[in-house]
């Protein structure tokens, strides 16, 4: 499944990343002190307000925290009001049956042509799991979009992170195959950054030529460096990306100056 979108801009797009948002199945519904429909809400005008030519925004999975019907259609219908071109790949917290997949199958790469950029949408959601896998059809899938688009500056995307945080809850529950990810990629150089969430943080590491990144959650944050769970208190925030038609990308981390609710940074999980 293939997806084109004019770019705003001949000299350089902007992408934005936007993660974890973590929706109930009522709006005004709250977990661990905070209102994720609210913050979500709050974080989309922080960018309307500080971007407002973007080009493609992506989510990168757990949009859900209740995945009901109800609560996927009140996200698709909040984003559409933008007139934004949205992207989406599950995380572990949403639900196959109700996630609104962009194709016909849930392990099909979803290829966004953005002017002489590619993103590639990767679910790396197992059901009833909590890590992430990327199944062989993918990669087989995968190596033949690389193959096709060899001259296109590239960005894979998914959910779980293939590179440790250093705090050993999470890492857990990271891509488990993610060597095979690399081994794939070692003869792809056009692929120049993987994007993902999960980890409600904000984090940059390098795999030979590839800047692999997570994002801040747009609700709750996660503690860095934290053996056990631990809730931060950092506000919500996102990725903001500007790919030049170099090939080359500046990207940076926004965060709300602001929230009006406290954290219950004592909980022990969710």
């Amino acid at each position: 499944m293939s997806f084109q979108v004019v770019p705003s801009s001949t000299q350089e797009y902007v992408l934005i990343q936007i993660t974890d948002t973590h929706l109930l199945e009522q709006p005004e519904q709250e977990f661990v002190g905070m209102n994720p429909e609210q913050s979500f809400h709050q974080v989309m005008a922080h960018i309307q307000k500080h971007y407002p030519h973007v080009d493609a925004i992506i989510h990168t999975g757990d949009l859900a925290q209740a995945p009901k019907p109800k609560t996927y259609q009140r996200y698709l219908q909040f984003m559409q009001q933008f007139g934004i071109p949205f992207f989406h790949t599950p995380g572990n917290h949403d639900d196959e049956k109700y996630f609104p997949f962009h194709g016909e199958h849930p392990q099909q790469p979803i290829l966004i042509e953005l002017g002489n950029w590619r993103i590639i949408l990767l679910n790396s959601a197992v059901s009833n799991r909590v890590d992430g896998f990327i199944s062989t059809q993918q990669l087989e899938q995968l190596t033949n979009l690389l193959e096709q688009h060899q001259a296109y500056p590239t960005i894979l995307a998914c959910h779980h992170h293939p590179f440790e945080m250093h705090s050993k809850w999470i890492d857990q529950h990271k891509l488990k195959n993610s060597q095979a990810i690399f081994d794939l990629l070692e003869r792809f150089k056009q692929v120049k950054a993987i994007l993902y969430g999960h980890v409600h943080q904000n984090s940059s590491n390098f795999w030979q030529h590839i800047e692999c990144l997570s994002s801040p959650s747009t609700s709750v944050q996660f503690k860095p460096c934290s053996d056990q769970f631990a809730l931060d208190v950092l506000t919500p925030g996102y990725r903001v990306l500007k790919l030049k038609i170099n090939g080359e990308f500046e990207t940076q981390v926004q965060r709300l100056e602001q929230i009006n609710y406290s954290i219950n940074t004592e909980i022990s999980g969710y």
